[in-house]
């Protein structure tokens, strides 16, 4: 946390004192302020459509113009170096305005490209071997199968199934309903045994969301897995409980098994729903330990949902789970993030293995901040989960 803050601080600085310097004197201060102000603002009334316009720009255009300032700063203190003095203030001036009008003219393009791009999801299609003990007789149900819709308690047993897997949908003023409605119609024609959500669901309290009537496409969307909708929380979740909003149990109301540190097994598959770092953190708890929570029942397959793709904690020595599916990391989103991603996740993107667990990361369905797609896809993935391995 102090590293992300010393960062965020130092390139807050680099901000202020680039744009500053686009006017003489306090003119120069002012605008540069008035910028720091408006990014600030912006995060302040996150919930309105002004501010998420805000925070969005601000988001891309503060990406742009560090690439741009940081080599420009560079520049500049090896030139002061070499010939012991400063760069003349009309140059200086005349550079710092043709760098702020650059980032924002490649901001601009970015939204232009990106947003249309972001509008749009990839539907890809994975094939999942399990072992093939898993598939060898009928396997009765247990209690917890009564979490599965009571029109698929019959279902119950040993058999290949099918799961719609999405992550990362931040709803917020800039979110386009459209695409939720789209995502409906794709679940709704694929019947999915299972609809699994990976984690941040918005980024306004839940209060809005019903305002804005997004509990019932939700429902509707629930609906759609036949067997059970199985979600956990994000690190989203965990900054939506601060101001008293109770992510959770909305996401309950709206017909998702909701697993916080828990497990369950319901139908041909148990789960296992990690709670996110994060919502831990602000809780003030630690997570459990993955063998407390790891479901007894070893005659299904054991999927394990975690928000962040962190891998399973070097400590645990027990069985492991047959998949993994995480969010979290957009992909990068938008350039440059896309190529940093790499160096910050083990696995960024797509299907891997993580400590010994084959795992799945999800682009994210949709967007954090700004609506904007550059070098990534939103995408969403369908599972079709057959015998065929060890």
């Amino acid at each position: 946390m102090f590293i992300f803050l010393f960062i965020l601080l130092a390139g807050l600085a680099l901000i202020y004192i680039n744009v500053s310097a686009v006017a003489p004197g306090k003119k120069g201060k002012l605008v540069a302020l008035g910028v720091l102000v408006a990014i600030f603002a912006g995060m302040s009334f996150r919930d309105t459509l002004a501010g998420s316009a805000v925070v969005a720009f601000t988001s891309v255009w503060l990406c742009q113009a560090l690439l741009v300032y940081i080599p420009w700063g560079i520049f500049r203190v090896v030139r002061r170096i070499v010939r012991r003095a400063p760069m003349e203030a009309g140059m200086l001036m005349r550079v710092s305005r043709g760098l702020l009008a650059f980032t924002v003219a490649l901001t601009a393009g970015l939204f232009l490209y990106g947003v249309p791009h972001n509008s749009e999801y990839k539907l890809i299609e994975t094939r999942v071997e399990l072992p093939v003990r898993y598939f060898a007789e009928p396997q009765a149900g247990d209690a917890s199968d009564t979490l599965a819709k009571p029109e698929a308690v019959a279902v119950v047993g040993n058999r290949a199934f099918t799961a719609v897997f999405f992550s990362d949908i931040h709803v917020d003023p800039l979110f386009d309903r459209a695409k939720l409605e789209r995502m409906i119609a794709h679940v709704d024609s694929l019947a999915p045994d299972y609809l699994l959500f990976g984690g941040d669901l918005a980024d306004v309290p839940m209060p809005k969301l019903d305002e804005w009537g997004y509990d019932s496409l939700f429902k509707t969307l629930t609906s759609k897995a036949k067997i059970a909708a199985v979600a956990i929380n994000g690190n989203h979740e965990g900054m939506q409980e601060r101001p008293g909003s109770d992510p959770d149990s909305w996401m309950r109301k709206v017909g998702f098994v909701m697993l916080d540190d828990s497990s369950a097994c319901i139908g041909p598959a148990c789960f296992t729903g990690r709670t996110d770092f994060q919502v831990a953190r602000h809780r003030d708890i630690d997570r459990l330990p993955l063998s407390t929570i790891a479901p007894r029942d070893t005659t299904r397959p054991w999927i394990l949902l975690d928000h962040q793709p962190k891998g399973i904690e070097p400590e645990y020595s027990g069985r492991l789970p047959d998949y993994a599916l995480s969010g979290h990391t957009h992909n990068g989103q938008f350039f440059p993030g896309n190529i940093v991603i790499n160096f910050v996740w083990r696995l960024a993107f797509g299907e891997g293995v993580l400590d010994g667990v084959r795992w799945l990361v999800s682009a994210g369905v949709d967007c954090w901040g700004p609506p904007v797609r550059v070098g990534t896809d939103a995408d969403m993935w369908v599972l079709h989960f057959v015998a065929g391995g060890r």
